[in-house]
C-alpha cells in the first residue's frame, strides 16, 4: 500500500508491505521515500501551481515534454467541476509534483519547467 506522509513540512510517498506474520500479527516496514518529495525548485525554474484545491484527474504532460504558454497541462476536479490548468510559461517539463488521484492544495507546485 502507498501512503503520503508529511514530515516536518516535507511530503514523502512511502510504500508499506507485509513482510512476516508472527502470532497472528503482521509486521510491516516502510520503504525509503520515492522521488515525489515536494522539494524546492532550482533557480530559474518556472512553477505551474494549482490555482485551486482539488483532486488531480489527469496530468497531460510528462517529464521531458516541451510546453507552450497557454497549453493545458493538467485537469483538477474541485467542487464537482473539472478545471483545465494551463501553463503560464514556455519550457521543458523537469518535474511533476502530483499525479492522477492526488489531492493538491491551492498554490501547491504541480509541474516544474526549465
Amino acid at each position: 500500500m502507498k501512503y503520503k506522509v508529511n514530515l516536518n513540512g516535507r511530503i514523502y510517498e512511502v510504500e508499506v508491505e507485509a513482510v512476516d506474520e508472527v502470532n497472528g500479527s503482521i509486521k510491516t516496514e516502510a520503504a525509503a521515500p520515492v522521488v515525489k518529495e515536494n522539494k524546492p525548485a532550482a533557480e530559474g525554474d518556472k512553477i505551474i501551481a494549482a490555482p485551486i484545491t482539488g483532486k488531480v484527474l489527469e496530468v497531460k504532460v510528462k517529464i521531458g515534454d516541451m510546453v507552450k504558454k497557454g497549453q493545458t497541462v493538467a485537469i483538477i476536479e474541485a467542487m464537482k467541476l473539472e478545471n483545465e490548468i494551463q501553463s503560464a510559461y514556455d519550457g521543458k517539463v523537469v518535474d511533476i509534483r502530483a499525479g492522477k488521484g492526488d489531492d493538491i492544495k491551492n498554490k501547491e507546485a504541480l509541474i516544474v519547467l526549465e
